[in-house]
């Protein structure tokens, strides 16, 4: 996976139970570090509600505003209405690579480069993409890239985060118990390092 991603070590490769379940564990885990009452997610119209749901509920835990890139009439993103969303309240714009109902291949490197000029972490929904064309998290310039394994002709119920190394050491572990674990005692647990940190149970 690491090398089918380009991603610089085995460290920032997180297996979960697909990408609905990659994108919520960063919604949940990063979104209670970064967010805060005021703060804006960005999301776009062409969105799965995988990557719509799961930010909807960390502004509502946070106070954060739900902001929404549009579309034009051809499917494709509405580029020039960037400016006009982002803004330096803009701390996620989570972004698919590719719809899975318009058939858009959104220019995903242009739109992290954009948010990443108002300091925003970027998140990309590969599922569609993931076997149609290859990809390298460092060209795309994402934090974080999320895909299933049944995309890619694999069994269900596993998929894959993608996070740059120093931002999922930031991200405290939302699920507790297993392989997760260093140590284990009633007074105090320790956790264990990336991956296995936010990878709980037996995987």
């Amino acid at each position: 996976v690491r090398d089918l991603l380009g991603a610089s070590e085995t460290a920032e490769i997180i297996f979960t139970s697909g990408t609905t379940a990659a994108i919520n564990l960063v919604a949940q885990s990063w979104g209670e570090s970064n967010l805060s009452p005021g703060d804006e997610i960005v999301v776009t119209e062409m969105e799965h509600h995988s990557n719509i749901v799961p930010w909807q509920m960390a502004c509502r835990r946070s106070g954060s505003v739900l902001r929404v890139l549009p579309i034009l009439d051809d499917g494709s993103l509405d580029l020039q209405a960037i400016d006009r969303v982002l803004s330096p309240r803009t701390k996620m714009l989570a972004v698919t690579l590719a719809s899975n109902a318009l058939g858009t291949i959104n220019p995903v490197a242009e739109i992290a480069a954009a948010a990443k000029k108002h300091g925003a972490a970027v998140l990309v929904d590969a599922a569609q993409a993931i076997a149609h064309m290859p990809l390298d998290v460092e060209t795309l310039d994402c934090d974080f890239l999320a895909f299933s394994g049944h995309k890619l002709y694999g069994p269900t119920g596993v998929g894959v985060l993608y996070g740059r190394r120093a931002v999922l050491e930031t991200m405290p572990p939302v699920e507790g118990g297993g392989d997760m674990i260093r140590s284990v005692s009633f007074k105090e647990s320790s956790y264990a390092g990336l991956p296995s940190r936010l990878e709980a149970g037996t995987p």
